[in-house]
């Protein structure tokens, strides 16, 4: 029997006897959207801390720097890692939190911020386990470095005063108030340790006491003491981290010379004399502790000893060694949380693990702190476009919801998947050219193939486009059946060229005499038959332009005037027979135009007052031109009069749109979009989403039946932009049994309206 035929002719019959429009009552807002993993900011210190001591609570992993998610959870600059999940500490500080301690079982952060879930707590505050409170007399400036000695709370930083005294970038709590500590400091501490009875402070200080003290002092208890001659060496020379091992002082940071020995970064102290670490580092150690029963320090460098460390190595004793493969950024807090050594910083990648800022290390491999197949991307994304209905992004990113992609990810409706071995470089520009998706960035291969900056995806394969370009391609655009590339390049395929070149298929050609600019960081449009190019622009054909040109096949025009200096030009689109253009200006043609203005063929005219900072990305969405970038709430729709927040916005930069099944797309260095965590991607439309509401415009219409019949007759997953829509058991094609699905859950809308 034709199922197709009898399922097609039910499924008409069906809706011509219930025919009209299925309204949704939801609001379009913003989605909930993947989860961070690890932490989106720096982090710069880390602690173990057990809340109820002895007691069945489990013991806490705390980190503090200066970031607003951990893993799925909003926490302003300081969590809690409890071995399962991320959880905040109230509603965390206002601004960054750079060192953790113990103190009488109680938690203790110091930094530079003014208030500590949403109380009054300059600088320095304590967690009683359910709320922050101040601690005594509100420091005047930043705290760097806590811990304890004596049983009494030691603070240093860069603070001088608090209250009625002078501290002098240390001092002490004593239960009740703060105190000197034996006159202090002439200048910053950093670091904290304690060693045979003594508390050692590190800093960029030249005297401790009034006593000459380089860099490293003792405290007895009584009075300051220099270290054996003390650390100098280099511009500013700085201590940093100091730990004990073996018995022996060891003290990390920016300096040459320790105890008038060589000693690059990192040096030992054995009680008598300050002795070099092999040849140490070739930058600066600024975190320390010991795992393993080996001494770790981590910080910026490359390579220690003779060996090469990617920000991280141990010492035994006698040499240094790495771990594993390292970090591939700075590392500045280091712990130990439930056997494992914890490493901190800025960095995205360790060992062969993707992460955000945080990972451990097992003593064998590096892995994240987390579930990392709950997480979306691992780093910020460029562009994104829609292919074959497939959502395109690209960008710096190494994985997508823990799947190697390698630069380049389609989402399939369920999941992000790689499109071949994706590249080795970073991608800036997105576009569909002859019904294949072109990348252009500035990578070298595309899957196993070389392909200098530019290569296209034929849905199975990655391509060349004869060799390529000679620099980054950043602007791609389809103007008069050919494939426009623009960026920092000279030649294209061999040919030579001026930033711009045009590929008719088989050969790259130049337009004219091209494009000269500062930074060569090129956008494309078309906007009524012409081509316009836009960015750093200078001159265009040889003729001089402001930022912005355009090409009509044959010769290269000016602009109405262009932009204002320097008034880079990052993005272009056409709306409502307007060209769109935004970017860092404030002027367009003479016109004051805040960073966005719109072209009509005649005249540049502003658009409102325009915003506050550059924008990055622009598109249509519902009718409405949306704007990303670096202003206030970073994206924002114009209603014809003004600007307007889109919901309460994002957390960072949004760096593209586009719009995929009725959703607007924002895609950025951001991981949280209207409250909810979005890991560098968020989407905007309706939250109710009902089966069958195929076009996603908040109603189910005739509309949604022909997107399906459509699809049905295709059968596959290539020819229809609806595909993984309509697609409901997500086999690859659209038969008999998506209908199935189809009709019943429309059934259900209907009966129950």
């Amino acid at each position: 029997m034709d199922t197709t035929f009898w399922s097609k002719t039910f499924l008409y019959v069906f809706f011509i006897l219930k025919t009209g429009t299925i309204a949704q009552s939801a609001n379009p807002n913003w989605l909930s959207g993947e989860m961070v993993n690890g932490i989106n900011g720096t982090v710069y210190c880390a602690t173990m801390w057990d809340p109820d001591g002895g007691g069945p609570a489990a013991s806490l992993l705390v980190i503090g720097g200066n970031f607003t998610n951990a893993g799925n959870v909003a926490c302003n600059r300081i969590a809690a890692w409890n071995g399962i999940n991320w959880q905040p500490l109230g509603t965390g500080m206002n601004n960054t939190v750079y060192a953790l301690t113990v103190y009488n079982g109680q938690l203790v952060a110091g930094g530079y911020f003014t208030t500590a879930g949403g109380v009054s707590a300059r600088n320095v505050t304590i967690w009683n386990g359910s709320t922050w409170q101040p601690l005594g007399t509100e420091i005047d400036s930043t705290v760097y470095a806590l811990t304890v000695y004596n049983g009494e709370l030691i603070a240093g930083g860069s603070f001088s005063t608090w209250y009625d005294s002078t501290p002098n970038y240390i001092g002490y709590w004593n239960g009740t108030s703060w105190q000197t500590l034996g006159g202090g400091m002439n200048s910053s501490v950093y670091a904290f340790a304690v060693y045979n009875g003594k508390l050692i402070a590190g800093g960029d200080f030249t005297t401790a006491g009034g006593v000459p003290a380089k860099c490293v002092a003792s405290w007895n208890g009584t009075a300051w003491q220099a270290i054996s001659g003390g650390i100098e060496g280099g511009s500013y020379p700085t201590v940093k981290a100091l730990t004990v091992y073996d018995n022996q002082i060891i003290a990390g940071g920016v300096f040459t010379i320790a105890g008038g020995n060589e000693a690059n970064n990192v040096a030992r102290w054995d009680g008598s004399n300050w002795q070099a670490m092999e040849n140490g580092t070739n930058a600066n150690v600024s975190a320390m502790g010991v795992y393993d029963g080996k001494l770790i320090a981590a910080g910026n460098f490359s390579s220690v000893g003779e060996t090469s460390a990617n920000h991280i190595a141990c010492w035994d004793g006698t040499s240094w060694n790495t771990l594993g493969s390292g970090a591939n950024g700075n590392i500045s807090a280091l712990t130990i949380y439930n056997g494992e050594l914890i490493a901190a910083g800025y960095f995205s990648s360790a060992g062969d693990s993707p992460v955000n800022c945080i990972a451990s290390w097992n003593a064998v491999s590096w892995n994240s702190v987390g579930y990392p197949s709950e997480g979306g991307f691992n780093s910020y994304i460029n562009c994104a476009t829609v292919y074959k209905g497939q959502l395109i992004a690209a960008g710096n990113f190494i994985t997508a919801s823990n799947v190697p992609v390698n630069y380049i990810a389609g989402w399939n409706g369920i999941d992000w998947e790689s499109l071949g071995y994706g590249m080795n470089g970073n991608i800036y520009a997105l576009t569909v050219y002859n019904g294949e998706l072109i990348a252009g960035g500035s990578f070298t291969k595309a899957g196993n193939i070389t392909a200098n900056r530019i290569a296209s995806w034929d849905g199975t394969n990655w391509n060349n486009l004869g060799n390529g370009m000679s620099g980054i391609v950043t602007g791609l655009a389809v103007y008069n059946d050919k494939l426009i590339a623009a960026g920092n390049f000279k030649s294209a395929g061999g040919v030579d060229v001026n930033e711009i070149a045009q590929w008719n298929g088989t050969n790259w050609e130049s337009l004219g005499k091209g494009l000269t600019g500062f930074r060569a960081y090129h956008k494309l449009a078309v906007y009524d038959g012409k081509l316009i190019a836009a960015g750093s622009i200078g001159s265009a054909g040889g003729i001089a332009v402001k930022y912005i040109a355009s090409w009509d096949g044959t010769s290269w025009q000016d602009l109405g005037g262009g932009m204002n200096t320097p008034g880079y030009v990052d993005s272009l689109c056409v709306y409502d027979g307007y060209l769109i253009a935004g970017g860092s200006f404030t002027s367009a043609g003479g016109v004051a135009a805040n960073h966005v203005a719109a072209w009509n063929g005649t005249v540049w005219q502003n658009l409102g007052s325009g915003l506050n900072s550059s924008v990055y990305a622009l598109t249509i969405y519902n009718g409405n031109l949306i704007a990303g970038g670096y202003f206030n709430n970073y994206i924002a729709y114009w209603d014809g009069a003004s600007w307007q927040t889109l919901g309460t916005g994002t957390d960072g930069s949004v760096r593209a749109l586009t719009v995929h099944y009725g959703k607007l797309i924002a895609a950025g260095s951001f991981t949280n979009a209207g409250g909810q965590t979005s890991a560098y991607l968020g989407r905007w439309g309706w939250t109710e989403h009902i089966t069958g509401d195929l076009d996603h415009n908040g109603s189910i219409a005739n509309y949604d039946l022909n997107l399906f019949t459509h699809q049905w007759l295709a059968g596959d997953c290539e020819s229809s932009g609806f595909c993984y829509e309509t697609d409901l058991n997500y086999d690859r094609k659209v038969d008999f049994n998506d209908f199935c699905i189809f009709a019943s859950h429309w059934y259900d809308v209907i009966e129950n309206l």
